[in-house]
């Protein structure tokens, strides 16, 4: 909280805009609230789902990361601020350290988890729980980031927009294993929690490269993100 207040009175000074992102605490959502001419936010599925005691006792260092995990109280104040809007995006804060690297004893392990793969299957269960809408769901991870950044041609399915899908099933139940991830890591902290909700498939400027778990490309096809100028952060 000292960071983000801190952070937040530079921005004051200088008439400049910041995003505060991996947003963990009570205390800093509550502070964001009330500076959002000026601040938006972040979150992630980890910080929304994984909750101690229980993540240390099941997970040991593979539940740390930087910002740490916080009990309940703070993740219920955290889902005040995405489902009354004070969130403006959704981050997978991806780390995939090896299981090897995660059993050293701390401070040695290092901070962070995977989380790129999890992000929709862990998301869509909450919104199957009743914890947010998929309407909120798709503004967190589609429209809040291009309104964050002020990125070109994304967030919106509309003429002259890049063709990036998502398709989902809302009702596929599945069961999140380590073998299912294709990150090196090889491993995740959801394994073995049951889903509701699953990607079907992703399209990227109209190419599909995954359709039911298949990679459908063998080549990177990313381009460089393009700015709207007079929306980029200074």
């Amino acid at each position: 909280i000292l960071g983000t207040q801190r952070l937040v009175d530079i921005a004051r000074r200088t008439g400049k805009r910041i995003h505060v992102l991996h947003v963990t605490t009570a205390e800093e959502m509550a502070f964001l609230a009330r500076h959002k001419d000026v601040a938006t936010a972040e979150v992630t599925p980890q910080h929304l789902t994984l909750t101690l005691p229980e993540a240390y006792e099941r997970l040991g260092t593979k539940a740390q990361m930087n910002p740490p995990l916080r009990d309940q109280a703070h993740a219920d104040v955290l889902w005040w601020g995405v489902t009354s809007g004070i969130a403006d995006s959704l981050g997978s804060d991806h780390a995939p350290h090896t299981l090897e690297e995660k059993a050293k004893p701390y401070p040695s392990s290092p901070s962070g988890m995977p989380g790129v793969q999890t992000l929709v299957p862990v998301m869509l269960d909450h919104v199957n729980a009743g914890r947010l809408t998929i309407e909120r769901f798709v503004d967190l991870t589609a429209h809040g980031p291009q309104r964050v950044y002020g990125i070109a041609n994304k967030g919106r399915l509309a003429v002259g927009y890049d063709a990036d899908i998502t398709v989902v099933d809302l009702k596929a139940r599945r069961t999140i294993t380590d073998d299912w991830i294709r990150s090196r890591c090889g491993w995740t902290p959801f394994a073995g929690r049951t889903v509701t909700g699953w990607p079907i498939g992703t399209i990227i400027r109209g190419t599909v490269v995954m359709w039911e778990d298949e990679l459908r490309i063998r080549r990177g096809i990313g381009r460089p993100v393009v700015f709207n100028e007079a929306l980029r952060p200074a």
